[in-house]
């Protein structure tokens, strides 16, 4: 018997190769995500260390000079924390877009790979089929061959 054979097995290899460049596309994604996350969450922690050190300085001696220095650099701050949650937004978006696209490629791959499934079940199917005639024929070919000798004798 011959062995099945998946007439569409590149396209199969095709889909599944784009499923696991969508899936590694979405990893990275993630990670991208997660990185800026710690970077927002570093960012807030320098604002709070800023604006408790301004209260120190008010408490302790003033000194107009050092106090604009942290009000500037605590504005600085804050605009990088507002640009790094600008950034986290657009990533997630391009996080969901490449969800979007390990599901689509997913779903692909399915597809091709229901093809193939159903195309072996169905050349399984007339393998046996085939099997049960071959039987078939030998079974029919002995009884008249049998009936043939007692006839005979």
């Amino acid at each position: 018997m011959k062995s099945f054979r998946f007439r569409l097995q590149a396209v199969l290899d095709q889909r599944e190769r784009q499923e696991q460049v969508a899936v590694r596309d979405l990893a990275e994604a993630e990670h991208a995500l997660t990185q800026a996350k710690a970077l927002l969450t570093e960012l807030k922690d320098i604002r709070i260390a800023i604006t408790e050190e301004i209260g120190r300085q008010r408490v302790a001696a003033f000194d107009p000079q050092e106090n604009q220095l942290y009000q500037d650099y605590l504005q600085t701050v804050a605009q990088s924390i507002r640009d790094q949650e600008e950034r986290i937004d657009q990533l997630a978006l391009a996080r969901d877009g490449r969800r979007t696209h390990v599901v689509a490629a997913s779903r692909n791959r399915q597809v091709i790979d229901s093809v193939k499934v159903k195309a072996r079940q169905e050349f399984t199917q007339q393998a046996q089929r085939t099997e049960q005639n071959s039987m078939d024929e030998l079974s029919t070919a002995r009884h008249f061959y049998l009936n043939h000798l007692q006839e005979q004798n």
